[in-house]
This record gives C-alpha cells, sequence and structure tokens, in this order.
C-alpha cells in the first residue's frame, strides 16, 4: 500500500536578529521552529537544524529547501 502525500503548512518568519547586514530567517511547521537560515552581508549562507547541526547553503532558498527535506526525512 502507497503512503499518501501530507500537505504541511511551512512558515518562514524573520527573526529578532534581523538587519542590514544580517538576514535570518526561522523556517516554521505547526508553530514549532524546525530550524534557521542565516546570512550576513556578502557572506555564506548558514543553515541551523533544530538539532544542533549546521550547514552551509548558496542560497536562502536552498537553505529552507535543506531544513524542509530534513524534516521531512527525521521528523514526520
Amino acid at each position: 500500500m502507497a503512503n499518501r502525500n501530507k500537505n504541511i503548512e511551512v512558515e518562514i518568519k524573520e527573526t529578532a536578529n534581523q538587519s542590514e547586514s544580517l538576514t535570518e530567517l526561522e523556517v516554521l511547521v505547526k508553530n514549532k521552529v524546525i530550524g534557521t537560515v542565516r546570512q550576513p552581508l556578502d557572506e555564506q549562507v548558514t543553515v541551523l537544524y533544530k538539532a544542533e547541526k549546521e550547514m552551509t547553503a548558496k542560497t536562502i532558498d536552498e537553505g529552507i529547501q535543506m531544513i524542509i527535506a530534513e524534516y521531512n526525512l527525521h521528523d514526520q
């Protein structure tokens, strides 16, 4: 039997640390933070998972996709 695809609402919010020199976004599912994407001005994007694992990405969009993939793989 095949599993059905579930629709999950993902929310992206700016954090209090957001400024002109820092872009910081939280990725939430069901009002729980599943990861954070942080990019200082003209630097690499840092992806912080809720399991306190840290990786880098080329773009903010790629970082958000990495967090969602990690959530789908381990937390659903």
